[in-house]
C-alpha cells in the first residue's frame, strides 16, 4: 500500500495565494507569465484571475492595446492575510504529519535491524527524514538523486550522488524521501540495488517493494 499523497495536497487556496503575492508585487504581467512562473496551465490561470475578479479580490485594468494590469483591492489584500495564515497552519500540520509517519517508519527499520541508511530524493521531506532520524541508532549513509536533478550543493555534510552509486553507499535499506514519483523512482532503484532494501512511506506501516 502507497502513501495517500491526498493527506499532503497543498489546498487549492495556495495557487490563489501565490497568485495574489505575485499580482501584489508585479500588476502588469501576462496571464502566459503567470502560466509560466508557477507551471499552471494557462486555462488554469484565466479561470484563478475570473475568479478573484468576480469575488472583488483584483481589479482588471486596461494598461495599453497589450497590456493588462490585475491590480489588489482592499478586499484583496485582506484575503491575501488571511489565507497568509491558513497557509502557515497547514504547512504546520503538514510537517508534523510527515515527521510521524516517517519516525514510525525509521523505527520499524530499527526492529527490522537495519543501520545504515540512504536517502533518495534531495527535498523538503528528506530535511524533514533526517530531522526524525536524529532521534533514533539510524545512521545516514549518504544522499542520492536522479541526474538532471543533481547540484554541487551539499546537504548535512553529504555530496549528492547519481543514483546509479547507490550500492557504492552500501546501506542495509534506502528510504524514498520524496512524495512525488515514487513509482518512478522505485523502478529506477530496482536497476541498481537488491528490490528487498527498497523502503517507501506507508501511514500504516513501513512497506517493502515485494508487498506493494
Amino acid at each position: 500500500m502507497m502513501l495517500n499523497l491526498g493527506l499532503f495536497k497543498p489546498p487549492q487556496e495556495l495557487r490563489e495565494l501565490k497568485l495574489l503575492q505575485e499580482l501584489e508585487k508585479n500588476p502588469v504581467c501576462s496571464q502566459r507569465e503567470l502560466s509560466n512562473k508557477f507551471s499552471i496551465a494557462l486555462g488554469v490561470t484565466n479561470a484563478c484571475l475570473r475568479r478573484m475578479a468576480s469575488k472583488g479580490l483584483i481589479r482588471v485594468k486596461e494598461m495599453d492595446r497589450h497590456r493588462v494590469g490585475y491590480f489588489l483591492t482592499s478586499k484583496g489584500l485582506a484575503e491575501k492575510r488571511n489565507l497568509t495564515r491558513h497557509m502557515i497552519s497547514w504547512f504546520l500540520q503538514h510537517y508534523l504529519a510527515l515527521k510521524d509517519i516517517i519516525g514510525k517508519n525509521l523505527q520499524e527499520m530499527e526492529i527490522d535491524g537495519v543501520k545504515r541508511v540512504a536517502f533518495y530524493g534531495a527535498g523538503d521531506e528528506m530535511e524533514v527524514a533526517y530531522l526524525a532520524m536524529q532521534t533514533g541508532s539510524l545512521k545516514l549513509a549518504g544522499i542520492v538523486e536522479d541526474p538532471e536533478k543533481l547540484n554541487d550543493r551539499g546537504l548535512f555534510g553529504f555530496d549528492l550522488r547519481d543514483v546509479s552509486q547507490i550500492e557504492t553507499l552500501n546501506p542495509d535499506a534506502v528510504l524514498i524521501t520524496s512524495l512525488a514519483q515514487q513509482e518512478e523512482r522505485i523502478e529506477r532503484l530496482k536497476q541498481f540495488i537488491d528490490p528487498k532494501k527498497i523502503r517507501i512511506w506507508n501511514i500504516s506501516n513501513l512497506s517493502t517493494v515485494g508487498s506493494l
